[in-house]
């Protein structure tokens, strides 16, 4: 089945409201606009997810099936989202710091005020020989090396 994300975001404006009107007036599309999305969307699942019911509409079984993944899907691309907006203001994510031995007492102190600051990032620190950190600093696996 080939479908898009636009088409998935309008299926679920119009099975939300139950209505192509209250889809078209929450996305601000044309009513066409609407109804082509929804189309082609049905169309790509070979099965109608609409059915009329008196002068209003309502889900198929298959409508409710693919109105389940649809919030699902857009609820984890919005949780994406966020986290990439967290991660652009040092929010979260993690902190890879190699050490050498002759500095592991101030930067570990150091790494216990980032702590305290910043609780969503997670911490990781190594105390290595320098052959070790150069290794992992070719190889990009820490962000941060210390020497003495």
């Amino acid at each position: 089945m080939h479908l898009t994300l636009r088409q998935l975001r309008v299926f679920e404006a119009v099975a939300r409201h139950l209505s192509y009107t209250g889809a078209v007036e929450e996305l601000h599309l044309s009513q066409p606009a609407v109804s082509m999305q929804v189309r082609q969307l049905e169309d790509a699942a070979g099965l109608p997810l609409f059915e009329r019911l008196g002068k209003g509409i309502g889900l198929t079984e298959a409508g409710r099936e693919v109105y389940s993944y649809s919030r699902s899907i857009n609820r984890s691309l919005q949780e994406t989202d966020e986290v990439m907006q967290s991660l652009k203001g040092v929010n979260r994510g993690r902190l890879h710091v190699a050490v050498a031995s002759t500095v592991n007492y101030c930067v570990s102190r150091l790494m216990a005020v980032f702590q305290q600051r910043y609780p969503d990032i997670t911490p990781r620190l190594d105390v290595t020989n320098r052959e070790t950190r150069m290794r992992l600093l070719d190889s990009n696996s820490i962000d941060i090396d210390v020497m003495g």
